[in-house]
């Protein structure tokens, strides 16, 4: 760094009353501050942000576009444009934004958008200098990144409709354009929500709606924490080992602390246990409901409207999974301490369905309720009830035999590689979408022999998800002997 118009120097040396006065340019000192401490991962990462955009961009062509072309074309078009506009579809648009909206605030309290590396934090938003200035870059990129992921999925979805003859060719680019404030959206709340999850720096950020002034709330130690986080997640994904991860972001235990269990019978106190582990945890419990709702109000409305597309059962059954998942945290535990003597006097078989009778109960009941209010607004129930009865159970069914293989799923193979690695993720949802929507579809359509096939298949599925929680169980004991 070198003086610049202002700085008194001379040979014989300052006078001892005189001031130095260095002025520096924070432009050029992060410059220089960038090329020490990363050289050139800056440009390495912004080549390799280009490059995932060109890829997105080029699987939204081949497949994303192709895929949904196909969907709206095998439907009848002017039932699809009218459940389109009708207030039962706004309804749903509206909660699909808002769903994405709440899990940029959910995020933005465990990684958020602005995520320096560790050497950046410490040796250069220590120094004097514009905060906004030195996270400006991680900035960028998310809300590019954002933008751009909205605007393709808006594009996708708007070309889709269009050529397939719903809506016009103008719907295309304002679906797209509808995606790109979405996301940006989404990327602000994300930053809002990063800001106000840490401590704030005093005397900034008075005017939390401009960006820069958030930027300088963002506080040193905060970010620490969630680079920290970062690390902890990449080094889970790739490890495969979840329970890592679930105890980093288990949020401290608030509520419900003065409420104990009641001695009983083992199983009962199981599923006390599992009610009071959702009262200590609101949010779980809050958002499994906003899911499961979600997914039942879909599955029933497709289920009792012989119109509907059958990509609709897959649809609800994604937040239907997701959802029973947030109320099955005791199954999970169970998983994680698997191998341990049981000191509660009943098996892991006899453990493992305890802990499913809460979510599966919890789940039944929205599903029962959404399919009673589809009925209430002249859905086709008429002949069709048990068929409808027997759906919703064999959902529930299947849903807890995904969770067992989700939770009692083991360690991956070490040579799975990155491929593998997420085949293995996505296994057990996979599984349950593609049933889920499959078992739906053929009893909705009174297809008796491909009901009963399907019906075995869920059964076959819990008894796969029953094995493995008795083979984990034998194979971490025998290693412990």
């Amino acid at each position: 760094m070198t003086p610049r118009r202002g700085a008194m120097a001379s040979d014989a040396g300052p006078p001892e009353d005189a001031t130095t006065v260095l002025e520096v340019d924070d432009h050029d000192w992060l410059g220089q501050a960038d090329w020490i401490i990363g050289g050139e991962a800056a440009r390495r990462a912004r080549r390799q942000g280009i490059y995932a955009g060109y890829v997105l961009l080029l699987f939204a062509a081949i497949y994303g576009f192709p895929l949904v072309q196909a969907l709206f074309r095998t439907t009848d078009r002017e039932w699809l444009r009218d459940q389109v506009a009708s207030p039962a579809g706004l309804a749903v648009i509206t909660a699909g934004v808002v769903a994405v909206l709440a899990s940029a605030l959910w995020a933005g309290r465990i990684r958020g958008p602005v995520v320096p590396p560790l050497p950046w934090i410490d040796l250069v938003l220590a120094a004097p200098i514009d905060r906004a200035l030195g996270v400006r870059r991680w900035w960028r990129f998310a809300v590019i990144g954002l933008g751009f992921v909205g605007g393709i999925v808006g594009l996708v979805l708007g070309s889709g409709l269009a050529f397939a003859q719903v809506t016009g060719a103008v719907a295309m680019g304002g679906v797209a354009l509808a995606g790109v404030l979405i996301g940006l959206a989404a990327a602000r709340l994300w930053l809002w929500s990063q800001a106000w999850s840490g401590p704030r720096r005093e005397g900034v950020g008075r005017r939390p709606w401009r960006v820069p002034d958030t930027l300088r709330t963002l506080h040193a130690e905060a970010l620490r924490r969630h680079s920290a986080n970062t690390s902890t997640l990449a080094g889970s994904a790739l490890t495969g080992n979840l329970r890592s991860a679930r105890l980093a972001f288990a949020p401290a235990v608030r509520r419900a602390r003065g409420s104990r269990l009641r001695p009983g019978r083992p199983v009962p106190v199981i599923v006390r246990r599992d009610v009071l582990g959702l009262r200590r945890q609101p949010a779980a419990l809050l958002s499994g409901a906003a899911l499961v709702v979600l997914g039942a109000v879909v599955v029933t409305w497709a289920l009792t409207r012989a119109a509907a597309p059958p990509i609709a059962f897959g649809i609800g059954m994604v937040p239907l999974y997701l959802g029973f998942g947030s109320w099955a945290e005791g199954l999970r535990l169970q998983a994680d301490n698997i191998g341990t003597p049981s000191l509660i006097g009943v098996g892991p078989l006899t453990q493992a369905a305890a802990h499913l009778a809460m979510p599966a109960t919890l789940t039944l009941g929205a599903l029962g309720m959404a399919a009673g209010l589809h009925a209430l607004a002249g859905g086709a129930w008429a002949g069709r009830s048990a068929t409808v009865l027997a759906a919703l159970v064999l959902l529930v069914a299947l849903l807890g035999a995904g969770h067992l293989l989700a939770a009692f799923r083991g360690s991956p193979t070490a040579a799975s590689g990155p491929t593998g690695m997420v085949l293995w993720y996505l296994r057990p949802v996979t599984l349950v979408v593609v049933l889920g929507a499959v078992t739906c579809y053929v009893l909705r359509e009174g297809l008796v022999g491909a009901g009963v096939g399907a019906g075995g298949a869920v059964a076959a599925m819990v008894g796969w998800g029953l094995a493995r929680v008795q083979r984990l169980t034998h194979l971490h004991r025998s290693q412990e002997a």
